[in-house]
């Protein structure tokens, strides 16, 4: 600094601003190198933010091709025809109710756990048939989760929280949106009837 000012003195100004810049070139570099280092984080939080977006369109269209596929109607089909049958021992389900609810089980980790669907995504596109479908299978799940709480917990979750959804959007009491037994037997008779059954095994 004594030297600076010894240049100030004798008027060597370009001396002056120099050594200044010597000074303060490398604090302006760091700032620089902070700046940009903050803006590449935004850009790269942005761009993940785009990312899952995207991610959760697609996860969502692919889900509503299985949903509405074949083989998911089918087995949505031979579920609700068994668990008509046998409204009693709902404990006991079928393997073909379990692919339904492994659906629902994907669904609710999307939602959940990997954050790549929102919960208003699903309640839109799946609430109806989720929400059905967990009342109709809860004997079942509640039998499974006795040995093993952790089946179908995200699931459980999701249904816990389309029902808080439900009822926040329609203005009513959850309790007032629990399907009644009527209701759930309705519904799987509007299953049942996703593939029709070769004449000899209608009923």
């Amino acid at each position: 600094m004594d030297l600076l000012a010894e240049a100030a003195s004798r008027n060597d100004w370009p001396i002056v601003v120099t050594a200044i810049g010597a000074i303060l070139g490398p604090f302006i570099a760091l700032m620089a190198m902070v700046y940009e280092g903050r803006r590449t984080r935004d850009q790269l939080e942005i761009e993940a933010s785009r990312m899952r977006l995207q991610l959760g369109v697609d996860n969502m269209w692919k889900l509503i091709e299985k949903w509405e596929g074949p083989a998911t109607h089918r087995s949505r089909a031979e579920a609700a025809a068994h668990l008509l049958s046998n409204w009693e021992r709902r404990s006991e389900l079928p393997n073909s109710a379990l692919d339904v609810l492994d659906l629902f089980e994907l669904l609710a980790y999307l939602v959940i756990r990997s954050k790549t669907l929102s919960l208003e995504d699903a309640w839109i596109n799946f609430s109806g048939h989720a929400i059905s479908w967990w009342h109709v299978s809860r004997p079942g799940i509640e039998a499974f989760q006795r040995n093993d709480h952790t089946l179908y917990e995200d699931f459980a979750s999701l249904a816990d929280q389309l029902m808080t959804l439900e009822a926040e959007r329609r203005g009513e009491t959850r309790e007032a949106l629990v399907p009644r037994e009527k209701d759930l037997i309705d519904y799987l008779l509007g299953e049942k009837k996703l593939v029709n059954a070769p004449w000899w095994r209608r009923r």
